[in-house]
This record gives structure tokens, sequence and C-alpha cells, in this order.
């Protein structure tokens, strides 16, 4: 599952590249209110690693790591002078991660290690500047499609994940803002093979389009 891609982007870049002369043109809203909806992508850094005991046939402490492609959508509304209550649907992607085994560079995996989530979020807006404090608590999972005998194909089961991010959006309409966002997120995941856990960190820009 795919959830970040090139021409969303492009897109969004291309919007901020034109933002200084939306702003002159178009009503300055600061006010937030009613419906809320940001979508949300970019791109950061990603990995998971899980120590596998080598006693049951694991390969020792197994790291995945690499660029990611990013994305978090967001779709909920106003519950008090502005404060979001939303749910959240997020997630990374990496293509060919690099892996590390024991602490030593084992090459490339031939394949892709995505990491979806969903769950409950919160975002209040800081005014008028509007600069934002986010942050979703969700259940999630990795997914491997891979050739590789060291990681197969397959998902891990479910659990926690954690996104927080701090950003800035600028008003080129009465209800819409673009913006840049700094992200951090944290993840657990239990392997259905082994009795350790997936776990580790991810960070981002994002680039946002806030309809409220």
């Amino acid at each position: 599952m795919r959830l970040a891609g090139t021409p969303a982007i492009v897109g969004i870049v291309t919007a901020l590249l034109t933002l200084p002369a939306l702003v002159q043109a178009g009503p300055v809203a600061k006010k937030h209110d009613g419906f809320f909806l940001r979508l949300s992508a970019g791109a950061g850094y990603a990995e998971s690693s899980i120590d596998r005991n080598l006693d049951t046939g694991g390969s020792g402490d197994t790291k995945l790591y690499d660029l990611a492609g990013d994305s978090n959508f967001a779709i909920g509304g106003i519950v008090g002078k502005n404060l979001a209550l939303h749910g959240t649907f997020w997630g990374w992607l990496i293509n060919d991660p690099d892996v590390d085994v024991n602490g030593d560079e084992a090459g490339e995996l031939n394949g892709d290690l995505t990491m979806s989530a969903f769950g409950a979020g919160v975002t209040y807006y800081f005014m008028p500047s509007n600069l934002y404090l986010t942050g979703s608590f969700g259940i999630g999972h990795l997914g491997f499609e891979s050739d590789s005998a060291l990681v197969p194909d397959g998902d891990t089961d479910w659990g926690p994940v954690l996104d927080l991010g701090l950003g800035k959006e600028w008003w080129v309409s009465r209800n819409w803002g673009l913006g840049l966002a700094g992200a951090l997120g944290f993840h657990s995941f239990d392997d259905p093979d082994f009795s350790e856990n997936w776990s580790g960190v991810n960070f981002a820009v994002r680039f946002s389009a806030t309809f409220n």
C-alpha cells in the first residue's frame, strides 16, 4: 500500500510557491470553526528493528531503514476555540530499505516496507500566528513486500502508533490554508513469528493543505 506519492508532493510544493500571490489576492480568515480537513504529504526518514532470537532460527538484531515517503490525512471538526478533534490516517513507505544485522550493514532489501495506521487526533492552533500542534494515537502495522528470506512477505500484528507534529499555515482563502510541518512518530508491533516486537521511529517534513 503506497501512502505517499510524488504527484501529491509536487502539487503541494507548486501551491506553496504561489503562496504570496494567493495571500495578497484573497480575503484572509483568522478563525477556525466548523468542518476540519487536513491533507499532508512529504518525505523524511524511517526505521524499524527487531531483536530476533538466534536459537529459534532468527537473524539476530535486524534493522530496516532509509528515506521514506510520508502521508497524513485528518478529518473532523472544531470543538472549541482553535481546537480540532479528528480521525487520522497516516503512514510511510520505504522502497528497497537498507538492512543492518547485529550492527553490521547487510545490504539492501529488494522490496517495500510500509507502515499504515489510523486513530484519533487533536490539533490546536495558536492564533493569530496560525502555528499549530497536532498529535494522533492509534493502531497500525508494518507490511513487507520482498523476495528476501531475511524478511519475507507478510504483515506484523497490529500495535500502538503515535504521531506528533508542529506546523504553520498561511490562509489563502476564507476556508483553505497551506503550510509546512515537522513530524515525529513512534511504533511498536508484534511479529507473528517471533516473541519480540518491531519498533522504531520516523521523522518527516510535510506540506499541508487544510480546509476549515
